[in-house]
């Protein structure tokens, strides 16, 4: 029998994947609250007993996606070779973006963080956050003669992820374009980039 935790949790994440699809399809300014619950099919109160407003949900979307983002380099520093767990990380970041999020909605996120001030405040700190656990990947790469130790590791994830994000961006907007096809020369790329 699920707890009323577990159903809270289960109607948060029913919010967020609603809220994701309509953000998708319509973009955050054409989504309303309504669009919102009438897609995840609670009332709207129950939306802000998780969520101040809509912006506190797209908010805690961009937190998500950006806490996976992190657990991913934290999982691929446990071990060596870490060129390599860079590479994969990169790699799922580009072909799976995240739940809830996709192709086109993360587009829109940094539309959005680009045109509105507390969106750009909240993503720059979750975007941080992730980038620090990256970061020591990086790291802990360049310790082990991985990658260029002379290269400023912060700068280097900076770098990286503008390059993760356009490719994010031109699967959403090129059908033609399938990742996995170019994966030998984006890999091939990274790692001369990088090199020690």
């Amino acid at each position: 029998m699920a707890t009323r935790k577990d159903q809270k949790s289960a109607t948060r994440e029913r919010l967020l994947t609603a809220a994701a699809v309509c953000f998708a399809e319509k973009g955050y300014d054409g989504c309303s609250v309504a669009d919102i619950v009438s897609r995840a099919e609670v009332s709207q109160g129950t939306l802000y007993v998780h969520f101040k407003n809509k912006e506190d949900l797209f908010i805690s979307m961009i937190a998500e996606e950006h806490g996976q983002g992190a657990e991913k380099a934290r999982q691929a520093a446990v071990s060596a070779p870490y060129m390599q767990g860079i590479i994969s990380v990169m790699t799922d970041c580009i072909c799976d973006v995240g739940f809830p999020i996709d192709h086109r909605l993360w587009t829109e996120i940094l539309a959005v963080a680009a045109r509105d001030t507390s969106v750009r405040k909240a993503f720059a700190a979750s975007d941080k956050a992730m980038r620090k656990a990256f970061v020591e990947l990086l790291e802990k790469a360049a310790a082990a003669g991985e990658i260029d130790n002379t290269l400023e590791m912060d700068s280097v994830s900076v770098w990286l992820y503008a390059l993760v994000d356009g490719l994010i961006a031109r699967t959403a907007d090129d059908a033609d374009f399938d990742f996995k096809k170019h994966l030998g020369v984006f890999e091939i790329l990274v790692r001369r980039a990088l090199g020690p």
